[in-house]
């Protein structure tokens, strides 16, 4: 046998492992996945209360909002719905919203809050600075004047057989200190609303009917 044929053949071999052995390293190392998207259990809570000033000011509508979260965040958005297709739900908001510590009532001294957004619209953005966040337990409170009531209402013209204005439904979205989104977390609505027919009644056609039995 040829031991220098012998010997290159095993070098050979050595070598190929060496290569494959190196591009599957490689290989490995670029399909290496991509970490996973940050998880987050945030949960917030909040109400909303007509704003006693909004009369005063012309914006009858004013509804003030407040809430708190269980986890530090960044940035939160107030989303206005009351029927398919209509953005046009809120026209003004408060644009420096207060920032309160976990008693509710002692303002912040070290962090503010701003607010931006088109009107009219269907919500706004708000966030608290570079690198500022809601400490959990703290409280962020603001206001968006509706332009409707909060409330199922009756229709503006009045028509006999026209639609009822639908309940507005607000709701809060947050992104934590990880970057994870959370929500949306309806604000319930600190008064009772009045029961509303879904149309308008006609009165006057009810009026000749019931006198009619008389």
């Amino acid at each position: 046998m040829n031991t220098h044929s012998h010997g290159r053949s095993v070098a050979a071999l050595a070598i190929m492992v060496s290569v494959f052995g190196v591009a599957y390293a490689g290989t490995s190392a670029a399909f290496t996945p991509a970490p996973p998207p940050p998880v987050s259990l945030t949960d917030c809570a909040g109400s909303l209360s007509p704003d006693p000033s909004g009369r005063s000011v012309g914006e009858p509508y004013l509804t003030d909002y407040r809430f708190s979260c269980g986890g530090a965040i960044t940035s939160y958005t107030i989303v206005v719905n009351r029927q398919a297709g209509n953005t046009a739900n809120l026209d003004d908001f408060d644009s420096t919203p207060g920032v309160f510590l976990t008693d509710g009532v002692t303002p912040s001294s070290s962090l503010t809050a701003q607010c931006s957004g088109v009107t009219p619209s269907d919500g706004i953005n708000c966030n608290f600075g570079a690198g500022g966040t809601l400490a959990t337990g703290d409280w962020a409170a603001g206001a968006v004047d509706l332009v409707a009531p909060f409330c199922k209402s009756p229709p503006a013209n009045g028509k006999p057989g026209s639609l009822a204005i639908p309940r507005a439904i607000v709701q809060l979205i947050v992104t934590d200190a990880t970057g994870a989104q959370d929500g949306p977390f309806d604000l319930g609505f600190s008064r009772r609303c009045p029961r509303v027919p879904n149309v308008a009644p006609d009165f006057k056609h009810n009026h000749h009917r019931n006198t009619s039995r008389v």
